[in-house]
């Protein structure tokens, strides 16, 4: 009997991992739905819609009015949103509250009518329940400069 417990503890850090690695192509799936949803928006001059892919924490520190004012800056300087292509991803898993859950960084080149850019975002959802949404969003540009 103590044979068996000794193996099952040897089992158990390896069904961990394997679990822990389920899902991935639909977590990457819904994140990418999170941030394609918002340039699909901004490419359709939707900010209505576009800020429904953001989580609340996002405008905890703007205002809606300011983010608003700020999308109307980045088109005015870039143009009208072209096309968009992924570039690379990552993922990380957060056990630790109150960040507990997964975080996926999606980056993009995205063609604007003037200019292009790199946009990268941090889509995360809470283990607890939730859909993806956008926590952080930086644009990198010439025509920001």
């Amino acid at each position: 009997m103590l044979s068996v417990r000794a193996s099952a503890w040897r089992v158990l850090p390896l069904l961990v991992l394997v679990l822990a690695g389920c899902g991935v192509g639909d977590r990457e799936a819904r994140a990418r739905a999170a941030a394609e949803g918002y340039l699909q928006a901004v490419k359709d001059k939707d900010p209505d819609k576009a800020m429904g892919f953001f989580a609340k924490t996002y405008f905890e520190t703007r205002s809606a009015t300011g983010w608003k004012a700020d999308l109307r800056l980045i088109t005015g300087r870039l143009g009208a949103l072209q096309s968009y292509s992924l570039k690379s991803r990552t993922w990380r898993t957060d056990l630790v509250p109150p960040d507990s859950g997964t975080h996926v960084t999606l980056q993009y080149e995205v063609k604007y009518a003037r200019h292009t850019a790199t946009e990268t975002f941090v889509v995360f959802k809470p283990f607890a329940r939730g859909d993806y949404k956008i926590v952080g969003h930086t644009i990198a540009s010439k025509g920001l400069m």
